[in-house]
C-alpha cells in the first residue's frame, strides 16, 4: 500500500467527512449523504422566460432566457453548499452541481461567469463559480470565457444593502472584454437575490446589438 493511500485511510478513520446537511459520516468522494442528496430543492425550470429569475431581471435589463438549479432558503442545504463553495475553499462542489443541470446548451456561443474584482480574487484565491461554469461548458461542448466580463469596481459585501442601494453601488462595475466574440452567451452566477449584480452586468451587453444574454444560476432566493 502506498504511503499516500495509508495517510488517506488514517485521515478517513480519525477525521471522517460528514454530510454537509445532516452530519452523517460519508465517503471522501461525497458532499451529501444519499438521503440528503434526494432532498435537494430542485426548481425543475427550463431555460426560458417563465420563471422567477426572468421576472426579477426583466425590469432592469434585457435577457432572452433564464434558469436556476436550486431554491435557496436560510439554513437549507443549498445555502450550506454555496457557503462551502464560497468561504471554505471548496469550489469543486460546483463540478457536482453542474452535473445536475439537465439543460441543453449546445446552441449557445459560450458561457461567461460573473467575475470577482482582482482585490477580492487576491484575498479569496478563486472565483467560487468557476468550476460550475467551466463544467457546464465542458458538458455541453461550448466555450468558456472566464475573462469575458471584467469587474472594474470593488465593494465590500452588499448582503445588508437593499435592492436600490445594491443597484446604485454596482452601476458601471463591469466591462466587456474587447476580445470577446459577438454572440449569445449564458451568464452564470452562484445565487440571485435582488438581481442587482446580474442586471448590472447584463446592461453592459445590452448596449450592443451584437450580444444576447441568457442567465443560469446555481440557486434562486
Amino acid at each position: 500500500m502506498e504511503i499516500k493511500t495509508i495517510v488517506n485511510s488514517l485521515v478517513d478513520l480519525f477525521f471522517p467527512l460528514r454530510c454537509l446537511d445532516c452530519q452523517e459520516v460519508i465517503q471522501s468522494s461525497q458532499i451529501l449523504c444519499v438521503s440528503c442528496s434526494t432532498k435537494l430543492p430542485f426548481t425543475h425550470w427550463e431555460l426560458d422566460n417563465n420563471n422567477i429569475i426572468f421576472n426579477t431581471l426583466r425590469n432592469s435589463c434585457v435577457i432572452d432566457n433564464a434558469s436556476s438549479l436550486l431554491y435557496f432558503k436560510n439554513k437549507n442545504v443549498t445555502q450550506k453548499l454555496l457557503h462551502e463553495m464560497k468561504y471554505k475553499n471548496r469550489p469543486a462542489i460546483g463540478i457536482d452541481l453542474a452535473n445536475l443541470v439537465k439543460l441543453d446548451l449546445k446552441n449557445y456561443d459560450g458561457i461567461i461567469s460573473i467575475p470577482l474584482h482582482s482585490k477580492r480574487m487576491k484575498v479569496r484565491g478563486y472565483n467560487q463559480i468557476d468550476c460550475f461554469a467551466r463544467t457546464l461548458a465542458e458538458i455541453n461542448q461550448i466555450n468558456y470565457f472566464p475573462d469575458g466580463l471584467i469587474r472594474t469596481k470593488h465593494y465590500s459585501s452588499q448582503v445588508k444593502e437593499d435592492k436600490k442601494h445594491r443597484i446604485q453601488n454596482l452601476n458601471n462595475s463591469f466591462e466587456i472584454n474587447p476580445n470577446l466574440p459577438f454572440g449569445h452567451y449564458i451568464l452564470v452566477d452562484d445565487v440571485i437575490t435582488t438581481g442587482a449584480t446580474l442586471s448590472s452586468a447584463i446592461r453592459k451587453f445590452n448596449f450592443s446589438e451584437n450580444f444576447k444574454i441568457s442567465v443560469i444560476t446555481i440557486a434562486c432566493a
